[in-house]
């Protein structure tokens, strides 16, 4: 991982545990997608068949948004692929849009804000778009959530924290909440 470039997984693995990125992205020890993962991706799919046609953002004051599907994005240090990318040509906007197989929260996770952040980020440096906003659907609730991405300095500090960590190869510290310890296939190892 010394050289490679930070994708929203490895933002993402920080965020929910160090130690997750730990024996994934520094130790590479083998990963297996959970069966919550599974379902996700196969949500991600139905999704993506379902809105081709259909608009998703139904609001009056939103002019006609291009949607992209499987973009990816890349610079000299990040890299990511983004669900969908929703683009406003005429004032030069875009907004990353997430589909998430579950019903809406009551508070947004720091792992969805930072995946946003990321290809907010990535959206106006590569593309050139202003992307000061970003979209979450959850399939469940069928809800679609408009999270402000003006502030990116939360993304920053887990950036640095990332490569402080791949620099140093420490054996991190867990989470604090150990519900997130139950669902992983490194548990045994905690």
């Amino acid at each position: 991982m010394r050289n490679d470039k930070i994708t929203a997984t490895h933002i993402k693995d920080f965020a929910y545990c160090p130690r997750l990125f730990y024996f994934k992205h520094i130790l590479g020890l083998p990963y297996s997608d959970t069966a919550k993962t599974i379902k996700g991706k196969d949500k991600e799919n139905l999704f993506k068949k379902q809105t081709y046609r259909s608009k998703i953002i139904k609001n009056q004051n939103e002019p006609g948004l291009t949607k992209k599907y499987g973009l990816y994005l890349e610079d000299e240090d990040f890299k990511t692929k983004l669900d969908c990318l929703l683009i406003d040509e005429a004032n030069k906007l875009a907004f990353p849009l997430q589909l998430k197989n579950t019903k809406t929260p009551i508070k947004i996770y720091q792992t969805q804000r930072l995946q946003l952040m990321l290809e907010s980020f990535l959206i106006e440096r590569v593309l050139g778009y202003k992307s000061s906003y970003g979209y979450i659907k959850f399939a469940l609730s069928n809800e679609l959530v408009k999270l402000n991405l003006n502030d990116k300095s939360e993304l920053f500090e887990i950036v640095e924290k990332i490569r402080e960590l791949v620099r140093k190869e420490v054996f991190p510290k867990a989470t604090k909440y150990k519900k997130r310890l139950v669902d992983n296939c490194y548990r045994r190892f905690y």
